[in-house]
C-alpha cells in the first residue's frame, strides 16, 4: 500500500439517474485528493445515464453496463471486484460530497492505522446548500474507538455515502449481503464487529432527498430488515442494549405507519415497543395520540 497517498476506489451505483449523475461526478472530480478511480455500475438504466458519463470523457471513470438486478447490495460487490485501489469509498448517483471528503478521511486512517474504516457527518438536502438534517448533532472533532455497541444505540449513521475502508478488511468482514436489498448498516456492523473505526463529525457527504429515493421507497423493508439485524446480534449484545435497540425501532416503525397513514399498524408497534421498555411512558403517550387522530378523522368522512 502506497502510504502516502494511496488510490481510492470510489464506486457509484446507478440506475436511472441521468438527472443528477453529472453532478455526483463533479463532486467526485473537484476532490482535493487526487488518487482514485471512479467505478460506475449501471444497474440496467433505461435513460441516458450511459451517454452523460461517456460525455464527460474522463479516463479515471470506468463505466460498467449491467442488465438490471435491481440489489444494491451486488451492484456494490460487483463494484468491490471491478476496483483496485488499496481504500475503498462509496458515493449514490445523486448525492454530493465536500471537496476535502476524501482527503480527510484518507489523513485519518493514515494517522490511525489500525482502524479499518472511517465514517463522516453529512446532512440530508433537497436544495443544494440548505441542510434539512444532520447524521449526527456533533458537527466537529472525531472519535477513535470499537462502535460495535454504538450501532445498536442509534450513535452511528449507517450510510456507505460517508465509508471509507481499507480493502484488507473485506477478509474478515465479507462482502454486501446479496440476500438483502438494502445491506449498508448490515456492511458496516460487520466492520465495527472486527475493526476500529474513526468518526469524522464535520459534515462532509449530501444525501439528495426526492421521490425516487430507495430508502423512502421501501420503508416497510427497511424497518424489517432492522428487527433481523439485531436478532442475528442479539447473543453478542447486552440485554439492555438490544431491549432499547427493539424499542427505538418499533417507536420509529409506529411513527412511519402513522405517516403513511397506517393507524391500527403504528398502535400494533407501539404496543411491541413497549414490551422492551414496560415502564416507558413514551409508547402510551404514542398510542394516545394516535387514538385523538382517529377521532379526529371520523367527523370529517361522516
Amino acid at each position: 500500500m502506497n502510504q502516502l497517498s494511496p488510490k481510492v476506489s470510489v464506486i457509484i451505483p446507478s440506475y436511472n439517474r441521468a438527472n443528477y449523475i453529472a453532478d455526483t461526478i463533479k463532486s467526485v472530480q473537484d476532490q482535493s485528493y487526487k488518487n482514485w478511480e471512479m467505478i460506475i455500475l449501471d444497474d440496467g438504466s433505461n435513460d441516458n445515464t450511459q451517454e452523460i458519463v461517456e460525455r464527460i470523457g474522463d479516463d479515471k471513470i470506468h463505466f460498467i453496463k449491467n442488465k438490471r438486478l435491481g440489489i444494491v447490495s451486488a451492484i456494490k460487490n460487483l463494484g468491490i471486484a471491478n476496483s483496485t485501489g488499496e481504500l475503498i469509498a462509496f458515493i449514490d448517483s445523486d448525492d454530493l460530497w465536500a471537496e476535502d471528503k476524501l482527503e480527510k478521511q484518507v489523513m485519518a486512517l493514515q494517522q490511525f492505522p489500525e482502524a479499518g474504516f472511517c465514517l463522516t457527518n453529512g446532512y440530508n438536502f433537497k436544495n443544494i446548500n440548505e441542510p434539512l438534517d444532520f447524521f449526527y448533532k456533533q458537527n466537529k472533532g472525531f472519535i477513535y474507538d470499537n462502535i460495535f455497541f454504538s450501532c445498536f444505540k442509534s450513535e452511528v449513521a449507517g450510510f456507505t455515502q460517508a465509508l471509507m475502508f481499507r480493502r484488507e478488511c473485506i477478509n474478515a468482514a465479507g462482502l454486501f449481503k446479496e440476500t438483502k436489498p438494502f445491506s449498508d448498516i448490515d456492511f458496516i456492523i460487520s466492520l465495527a464487529k472486527n475493526f476500529k473505526a474513526i468518526i469524522l463529525y464535520e459534515p462532509l457527504v449530501f444525501r439528495r432527498l426526492h421521490d425516487a429515493n430507495h430508502m423512502k421507497l421501501n420503508w416497510k423493508k427497511n424497518y424489517y430488515q432492522g428487527i433481523e439485524l439485531i436478532q442475528e446480534y442479539q447473543k453478542e449484545l447486552p440485554g439492555t442494549i438490544s431491549n432499547n435497540a427493539f424499542f427505538r425501532l418499533y417507536i420509529n416503525f409506529g411513527e412511519s405507519c402513522l405517516k403513511h397513514s397506517e393507524k391500527k399498524q403504528a398502535i400494533t408497534k407501539f404496543l411491541k415497543a413497549w414490551k422492551y421498555a414496560p415502564f416507558s411512558i413514551v409508547p402510551l403517550k404514542k398510542i394516545a395520540k394516535t387514538l385523538l387522530l382517529q377521532q379526529k378523522i371520523r367527523p370529517s368522512i361522516l
